[in-house]
């Protein structure tokens, strides 16, 4: 079978009906080019032009295969074009997954800074819960999975849980979960803990990662009320409009209050003893990733995390 460029080389001398310019036009040999063609002859099995008359003519063998010559390349060189640009891209694209709360306390802060390094790269980020991120990075989907980790290990606990192989990890920066409440008439918290035996709570959903991690940190807290929860969401951001709504007191990052405290909207329920201390842990898998993305993560490895010492969490599986 001839190769593309013999093909090519062919449709080049029917254009032009002549060794000589087609031979200049294809950058070989005309010798080069007439052994080509009597390659693609002895192939066929028929001449493809009548060389007794004074310029070259296709004989009806050579007709039809100009036509099939024609559309085989261009089909080819349109599949060469979506195959290269398909790697190009994959190389450039830096793919991230997070629980939907990072779009509020994370990537708005992040995002911005990330872009000025790497103005080249393309970055798709895709929000979900989280167990839902981890299968996302598992099936080679996403570069990145970015979410919180609690001191307790509740989330990590969870995600060993799983059957996702994951990652080498970095901690970027820390959070807190606040409890907060509308504030009464008085300006101190309507739902207060320690205010009555019962408080109106706002839970999170059993698939959100920040109801883990409360969940175990609300074990080793002092004095804790009867809880009515009966309101709750796997959005963080639906739990902060309850609280502002005055449904009950909520447990919410710092980030997406900190205007909503400033401006009285939202108070404290409680002190910071009751605080949970999170980190924004980036995960990846072992495997090569496109350029853009190790860049990212040689960046992170050698500026935002260098005192941070990269290194894999013991509680999670490596790939």
């Amino acid at each position: 079978m001839s190769d593309l460029q013999t093909f090519k080389d062919f449709l080049v001398l029917t254009r032009l009906r002549s060794f000589t310019r087609a031979a200049e036009k294809c950058h070989v040999t005309t010798s080069g080019l007439s052994r080509r063609i009597q390659n693609l002859e002895t192939w066929l099995g028929a001449p493809l032009f009548d060389r007794s008359k004074a310029q070259l003519e296709l004989t009806a063998a050579g007709e039809l295969l100009r036509d099939a010559a024609a559309d085989a390349v261009a089909t080819l060189e349109s599949v060469r074009t979506a195959v290269r640009k398909r790697a190009d891209t994959e190389q450039s694209q830096i793919r991230m997954a997070a629980p939907h709360v990072m779009s509020s306390v994370f990537f708005p802060r992040w995002l911005p800074r990330l872009h000025s390094q790497f103005g080249q790269a393309r970055f798709n980020v895709m929000s979900a819960v989280l167990p839902e991120c981890l299968a996302a990075l598992a099936q080679g989907e996403v570069d990145f999975v970015v979410t919180f980790v609690d001191a307790d290990g509740a989330i990590a606990k969870r995600m060993q849980d799983t059957t996702f192989s994951i990652a080498e990890w970095l901690d970027l920066e820390q959070e807190r979960l606040i409890p907060v409440s509308v504030p009464s008439v008085r300006g101190v918290a309507m739902h207060a803990l320690g205010s009555s035996p019962s408080v109106a709570y706002l839970d999170y959903s059993r698939e959100c990662s920040l109801g883990w991690a409360l969940q175990e940190a609300q074990q080793h807290m002092p004095g804790l009320p009867s809880f009515t929860a009966e309101h709750g969401s796997s959005l963080a951001e639906s739990i902060r409009l309850m609280a502002l709504t005055g449904f009950g007191l909520a447990w919410l990052p710092e980030t997406l209050v900190r205007e909503d405290l400033s401006t009285k909207r939202l108070v404290r329920a409680a002190t910071e003893a009751y605080d949970v201390t999170l980190s924004i842990r980036i995960l990846r898998r072992s495997v090569a990733l496109g350029q853009r993305a190790e860049e990212l993560w040689e960046a992170l490895r050698s500026t935002e995390a260098r005192s941070l010492a990269p290194s894999r969490d013991a509680a999670l599986k490596v790939a």
